[in-house]
């Protein structure tokens, strides 16, 4: 049952519209530099495999985002009842909690796998990527102007 007593901070509104657009914005850069730079993620997931500090900060850089995502956008009755982006916003962020245990569970077992599944053929998941970033980016800042 929640506590009455404790109103939603007014702000609390637009969390799923900002929370959209800084994913979105960061969605957009990382495709824009995998596609003008190909092979960057690849590098990127090589570097981690090859090193248990990445691994353990990375965990702990996606356990940081998954939760706050995910306490950005709940309602407050927890689950964001009849807003769709917070919903999904809310999702994705404990996926990204789940990850994160992973990553840093499993990191060398995690990452070959992703090796294995990704080699080198980045294009195509720096485009869904970069399709993803334009459609939070736009749900982002429909939500604030």
């Amino acid at each position: 049952m929640p506590d009455a007593a404790i109103p939603a901070a007014p702000y609390a509104a637009h969390a799923p519209a900002w929370s959209a657009l800084i994913l979105g914005l960061f969605l957009l850069a990382a495709a824009i530099d995998e596609l003008r730079r190909p092979g960057q993620w690849h590098r990127m997931i090589e570097e981690i495999e090859s090193s248990p500090a990445l691994q353990m900060l990375t965990g702990l850089f996606e356990i940081i985002f998954g939760t706050l995502l995910y306490l950005a956008n709940r309602g407050p009755d927890g689950w964001p009842a009849g807003d769709p982006l917070a919903l999904v916003l809310t999702i994705l962020g404990g996926l990204a909690v789940i990850e994160a245990l992973t990553v840093t569970a499993f990191a060398d077992l995690y990452v070959r796998f992703w090796m294995r599944k990704l080699g080198t053929r980045t294009r195509p998941l720096a485009i869904l990527a970069l399709l993803l970033g334009l459609g939070f980016t736009a749900a982002g800042l429909l939500r604030l102007v």
